[in-house]
């Protein structure tokens, strides 16, 4: 369980979700997560490079009471092939056989070595927002590989905030702005971003097409079209929803379209 000072915290935010976190030891690494524990079809949910499980709230608070909505918090390892072990680990911890699987970012990459790895856990994969290779995202200097190596975790940690606190007020900024403040910790943040900067082709994964689905949004800052086109084309035959708006964020800027991509294929 969470630390006792830190459960005693009252909850001051909708995506506050301290007094629900547990945390579990898998081959000797912390995994945090929040579990519904409700009856209904398992969901893996896996956040982006910037945020805890938290970032999943609003499908928490949405869908939790009709699906078991497990949301991850996973360790500070950039390696995809780990993080996959890991949540093999984390499932056998819960009892879980079998689950759906959905990453945002960073976690929908790594989502697909889990897959690889662990084809057999699968329900259905939701790849949000996701990346194949992050060549088309090294234009941008904050994916440059130089500097994310060269960047101590902190300095990556204030960057980031200092970067956030510049951006117009918004309840994304809030959220961001709490995420960056220690909610996550700056090793976990660099580790993420370590993750991106070295990520390589996932091989082809052993799911049939209709067991995937991809989530993109034509508004996306960070994932340029190229590379959402690049998604689609790895994967033909998936189901491919695109979102008109959401951002980088859909699953906090546009829930309720979100919402429906999950409870139509969970609820199938």
């Amino acid at each position: 369980m969470s630390s006792a000072g830190l459960a005693a915290r009252p909850a001051r935010t909708p995506w506050d979700m301290t007094n629900a976190l547990t945390t579990a030891t898998v081959a000797g690494v912390a995994w945090s997560y929040v579990d519904t524990s409700a009856k209904g079809p398992a969901l893996i949910m896996l956040p982006g490079s910037v945020g805890t499980c938290e970032m999943f709230f609003r499908q928490i608070r949405a869908l939790g009471d009709t699906y078991r909505l497990i949301s991850v918090s996973y360790p500070a390892e950039p390696d995809p092939t780990r993080l996959a072990d890991g949540l093999a680990g984390l499932m056998d911890h819960l009892q879980l056989d079998r689950a759906s699987v959905l990453g945002s970012s960073f976690g929908g990459y790594w989502a697909q070595f889990f897959a690889l790895r662990h084809a057999g856990r699968v329900e259905h994969l939701f790849l949000g927002n996701i990346f194949i290779t992050p060549n088309e995202l090294f234009s941008n200097p904050l994916f440059d590989p130089a500097w994310i190596a060269k960047t101590a975790p902190a300095d990556l940690q204030a960057f980031w905030l200092e970067r956030v606190e510049k951006a117009p007020d918004s309840e994304l900024k809030a959220i961001q702005r709490d995420m960056l403040s220690g909610r996550q910790s700056a090793d976990n943040l660099k580790a993420r971003f370590v993750g991106v900067a070295r990520a390589t082709l996932c091989p082809p994964l052993p799911l049939p097409a209709q067991s995937i689905t991809v989530i993109d949004c034509d508004d996306d800052p960070i994932i340029p079209p190229q590379s959402r086109q690049a998604v689609r084309d790895r994967y033909p035959g998936a189901a491919i929803r695109t979102l008109s708006s959401g951002g980088h964020y859909p699953h906090i800027l546009n829930p309720e379209a979100y919402d429906t991509i999950i409870t139509e294929r969970l609820s199938s």
